[in-house]
């Protein structure tokens, strides 16, 4: 997948172009609903399908004091929109000068930054523009006085409600797993490097990999069924986010991962994914190492169970 990180830095296409813009914080069922429109109308007309979404976040910009903490990464943004199957993404710098652009100005510069707009797909009600005063209204006219193909793509629901970035955020904070998982429509996670830690795990017969973690947001302390990818590779683990009380009193939050039935793996400033599968029990304090190891066989069986 190609991206470009200004909207000028187009290169025009030999093949028409199908755009699905929006903010796409966490690229949930109802941004992919707004993504697939746009690949199926690409393929359709023998062109290219492409994303375009902001960076930094606007929310960053507008608010920076109460701007929410974003649910994924660019870096995971770019590789679910690559899995969607786009062909490539324009990463629009959000800035104070970009966001008082009038809506017409806006839409006037898509058509003149690529030649061979073929069409735009969005959510019903994504706005753009100065004040936010453009909508899937105003984009329908444009449009069809221009010629080109138009989708606003009605809501998605999960759970007889709308689908939404800030609902996600809210599952995650209150650890609502599974209504997260099903409105992301992937496991909630977490990238970053493995760094040397204090050894505590190896120490207790437990080794983890303790993990800088590079999203704004985790789920609440406590052990979970999880997944960790390194590369390409996909292994079994136990998550723990916490602050280690049992050793250490206001320590700082870490997150450690213990892979299951693995051996000898050195992950080491290897840049990793945490995918949390499932809630196993909160964070607790044991009173000595012995009683924490024996709760430490307990969470694994229970994971060993979950992850078959």
């Amino acid at each position: 997948m190609k991206i470009i990180h200004a909207l000028e830095e187009f290169h025009e296409s030999k093949t028409p172009v199908i755009l699905a813009a929006g903010c796409f914080d966490g690229l949930h069922i109802g941004h992919a609903a707004v993504i697939k429109k746009a690949i199926a109308q690409a393929k359709a007309i023998g062109g290219e399908a492409w994303g375009f979404t902001f960076d930094p976040h606007p929310a960053k910009v507008l608010m920076p004091d109460r701007a929410p903490p974003l649910i994924f990464t660019t870096e995971q943004q770019s590789l679910h929109l690559q899995e969607i199957g786009v062909n490539g993404c324009i990463l629009q710098p959000f800035t104070i000068d970009f966001m008082k652009q009038e809506p017409l100005d806006f839409f006037e510069n898509l058509c003149a930054c690529i030649p061979r707009l073929a069409g735009i797909s969005v959510g019903e009600d994504w706005s753009f523009g100065r004040n936010r005063a453009g909508n899937a209204e105003l984009l329908t006219k444009l449009c069809g006085e221009r010629g080109l193909w138009f989708s606003a793509h009605p809501e998605i629901r999960w759970n007889n409600e709308r689908v939404s970035s800030t609902r996600i955020r809210e599952a995650i904070k209150l650890g609502h797993l599974k209504d997260a998982t099903g409105m992301l429509g992937r496991p909630v996670s977490t990238i970053g490097n493995v760094e040397h830690g204090e050894k505590i795990g190896r120490k207790l017969g437990y080794p983890t990999a303790n993990i800088d973690p590079e999203n704004e947001m985790l789920p609440p302390r406590g052990i979970y069924a999880a997944e960790l990818r390194v590369g390409k590779i996909l292994y079994n683990a136990a998550a723990y986010i916490g602050h280690r009380e049992t050793f250490h009193q206001n320590e700082p939050q870490v997150l450690e991962v213990h892979l299951i039935d693995e051996t000898g793996l050195d992950l080491y400033d290897q840049h990793v994914e945490v995918s949390y599968i499932e809630y196993i029990r909160g964070d607790e304090v044991f009173e000595n190492a012995e009683a924490l190891k024996k709760q430490i066989e307990a969470d694994l069986a229970a994971i060993r169970k979950i992850l078959g």
